[in-house]
């Protein structure tokens, strides 16, 4: 996988492929294919009646992606589009809907994405204020710091980026962006942030800079829908494998699983269940699957990462309901 690692290092590979792939003959959708480093250590797995989907809405992810078709022929099949949207995307180009076998969600930026300045997602090198996982669509950030009120702002920074000095961040940009006509760098954000005398500036411009990106992809919610189209396609059985790098979109994992898992929503007063609901899914871990230390000496932006795996409950039309699950 050396262009892969070129374009971007996948984390945590075999942690995925060895708790994601389970059915060797079934299909898998890489939801975030990136430069397609997941997709192909899930295919080397797979025999010849095994396929991965990979879906990625960055256009040049999909150049990447393309490479591997050399090697893979139609057992990759490659699709542009947001994963929020892969339930329908996926309908739209299979006659036959297939259900998954397994379905991966790595969230975040990709090293690729962060290293091309011009993409303006890092804050190391001056580029155009831009952070769209799609250039082809959306408002770029630049566009939304010259519309966003400040009040708007402060709850923009404080919401995606966890940041306590959100309030004298955002009244700086304010400033800033009056006095030079807009705000159209990373280097005129980066100065901006500075010029408030934060302790930690490097944590400081990491959490500002993803409240944005965050705010400008639509990055939570879009999750949310793209968990919900996984959940309808996986067949019982089936996995649903997440690495996420922050709070914020670990939450929205937990959320939404946790429910499917606990299955009883009956009071706590309840000693016996009466709503009759079941777990829909099993969580495969107690605790999030985390970076090894090769790793993190491989790839320090592994740090973050972590991975929750799930397998979609297999129900029979006899199962009995399971009382005080909750």
């Amino acid at each position: 996988m050396d262009s892969e690692s070129s374009y971007h290092e996948p984390v945590l590979v075999v942690p995925v492929v060895e708790t994601l792939v389970t059915d060797l003959s079934g299909l898998y959708l890489d939801a975030t294919a990136g430069g397609g480093g997941h997709s192909e250590a899930i295919l080397q797995q797979l025999d010849q009646q095994g396929s991965v989907v990979a879906l990625d809405k960055d256009e040049d992810a999909i150049a990447q992606l393309y490479r591997l078709r050399e090697s893979y022929g139609d057992r990759l099949e490659i699709l542009h589009g947001d994963f929020a949207d892969a339930e329908q995307i996926l309908a739209a180009n299979r006659s036959q809907p297939r259900p998954l076998a397994g379905a991966l969600f790595d969230l975040g930026v990709s090293s690729h994405q962060i290293n091309t300045a011009a993409r303006g997602f890092s804050y190391h090198q001056d580029g155009p204020l831009d952070m769209r996982m799609d250039c082809s669509s959306g408002v770029p950030a630049g566009q939304l710091l010259a519309q966003v009120s400040e009040a708007d702002l402060v709850d923009l920074i404080r919401r995606y980026g966890e940041e306590w000095s959100a309030r004298r961040i955002a009244r700086s940009i304010c400033r800033r962006r009056q006095a030079t006509d807009g705000m159209v760098t990373t280097a005129q954000l980066r100065a901006a942030i500075a010029a408030t005398g934060p302790k930690h500036l490097t944590k400081t411009l990491a959490r500002v800079f993803q409240a944005l990106r965050i705010a400008v992809n639509g990055e939570l919610e879009r999750l949310s829908d793209g968990l919900d189209g996984a959940i309808s396609m996986l067949a019982p059985g089936g996995r649903l494998a997440v690495i996420s790098y922050h709070s914020l979109e670990d939450r929205v994992v937990k959320g939404k699983l946790n429910e499917l898992v606990k299955g009883c929503l009956c009071p706590p007063r309840l000693t016996v269940c009466v709503c009759g609901r079941q777990p829909e899914f099993k969580s495969l871990s107690r605790k999030s699957i985390r970076p090894d230390e090769a790793e993190l000496e491989r790839n320090n932006r592994s740090r973050s990462a972590r991975l929750r795996v799930f397998e979609k409950m297999i129900r029979t039309a006899n199962d009995p309901m399971e009382e005080g699950n909750r």
